[in-house]
């Protein structure tokens, strides 16, 4: 008896790792719905890109557990697609209106009919993997349904957080949904646990006057749920709403929606404000808007910030010929030294010494980076040829 049972084990267990081999693989999109309705089965769809480390740890770790493989192909066919390969991309313009891929991986869990009924993105563990997977085969809990309970009862906040979830998830925004749930609150009553949980995820839009009664309302909200979550999501919004701006140096619509930003009057919101000004300015080029902002505004937010100090000292150096403005790059550069020293620091303050037209204060920078770097036991060139040529000035 004990033999059968091993063999018994030992076969179940070869099945799923021999089934693991063709959980998520790259197939044949047509192949694999085709499959789902011959055998009534809903569809998973992984997109992953083949640089995404998150991805590469699901598909050796998760993807391949046996208990995943058993519960997902007893219940689904799945099918791994990369998403940025042709095939995806169609694939991602074809269900964009259902779900958006943001990022990687993203999971989509279709009918045979496809109908999108559930999902989300990023890194799982094996039990919420198999836990998502199994939640989403009940109706109940599937995006339409979700949906229509809401709109039956639009004025429970359950049924509101539920959608709101589903529809991140599915990588939209849900404010048009949190608005209409919001209008059937009198407004006394929004200060609860539940429904600062609403409002936290169902606003994401920074100019929506629900994130300006957020920070009018602070201190109600900071009792519902907690001060240091009320704080943490306004620094998100305004982190959520302008950096993809800053990135993409798209000045329109960051200045667009920076006022709203700037209505906060925290210290932590105001001091990305002046960080994306200097990167927005920078990426643009406006060197005269630069200045002045970085002027203004350096030594009140990035006095400890010893690689913004060098960042912007950096940016004087190459771009600012103003010889006041030049001094307090200096300033900066020794402010950094001060937080932590190296060689780098010392020729940055060099060259701009240099800048300034003072070759004695340039070679007394330029020999501290060199014995910096000697007693470091590194490389002395690059230090070695900016005292050459201060030596070379000063003759």
């Amino acid at each position: 008896m004990k033999r059968i049972l091993y063999l018994l084990l030992l076969l179940v267990t070869s099945l799923g790792f021999s089934q693991a081999n063709m959980l998520f693989l790259e197939r044949n999109y047509t192949e694999a719905l085709n499959e789902a309705k011959a055998k009534k089965k809903p569809l998973v769809v992984m997109f992953y890109a083949h640089w995404c480390d998150h991805c590469k740890k699901m598909k050796t770790t998760v993807l391949q557990d046996t208990d995943v493989v058993l519960a997902y192909a007893q219940n689904y066919i799945t099918i791994g697609v990369d998403a940025e390969s042709e095939a995806g991309n169609k694939l991602k313009n074809k269900f964009s209106k259902l779900f958006k891929v943001r990022s990687y991986p993203t999971f989509a869990y279709l009918s045979n009919d496809e109908v999108y009924f559930g999902g989300f993105s990023g890194e799982m563990k094996k039990e919420n993997f198999i836990d998502e997977g199994m939640k989403l085969l009940q109706v109940d809990n599937q995006f339409d349904a979700l949906k229509a309970a809401f709109y039956s009862d639009n004025s429970n906040a359950e049924k509101c957080l539920k959608l709101i979830t589903a529809i991140r998830k599915a990588g939209f925004d849900a404010t048009d949904v949190t608005q209409h749930y919001l209008k059937t609150q009198n407004r006394d009553a929004l200060f609860t646990e539940l429904n600062w949980r609403v409002i936290a995820n169902g606003i994401n839009a920074i100019e929506a006057p629900e994130f300006q009664f957020i920070i009018d309302h602070q201190s109600e909200f900071g009792k519902a749920a907690s001060p240091q979550r009320v704080e943490k999501k306004i620094i998100f919004m305004v982190q959520d709403n302008l950096r993809a701006y800053v990135e993409a140096s798209d000045t329109l619509n960051y200045f667009k929606r920076r006022p709203y930003a700037e209505k906060i009057h925290l210290r932590k919101t105001d001091s990305l404000l002046v960080k994306y000004d200097t990167q927005i300015y920078a990426n643009t080029r406006q060197w005269k808007a630069y200045q002045k902002v970085t002027l203004s505004q350096a030594d009140t937010y990035f006095a400890n910030d010893s690689k913004q100090l060098i960042d912007m000292a950096t940016n004087y150096l190459n771009h600012i010929q103003d010889p006041a403005a030049l001094v307090k790059a200096i300033e900066w550069t020794q402010k950094a030294i001060a937080i932590s020293e190296n060689a780098e620091k010392h020729l940055l303050t060099a060259k701009l010494f240099l800048k300034l037209k003072d070759p004695s204060k340039a070679l007394e920078a330029a020999q501290k980076a060199k014995r910096w770097s000697t007693n470091m036991g590194w490389s002395t060139t690059e230090s070695d040829s900016l005292i050459q040529e201060i030596n070379t000035i000063k003759k």
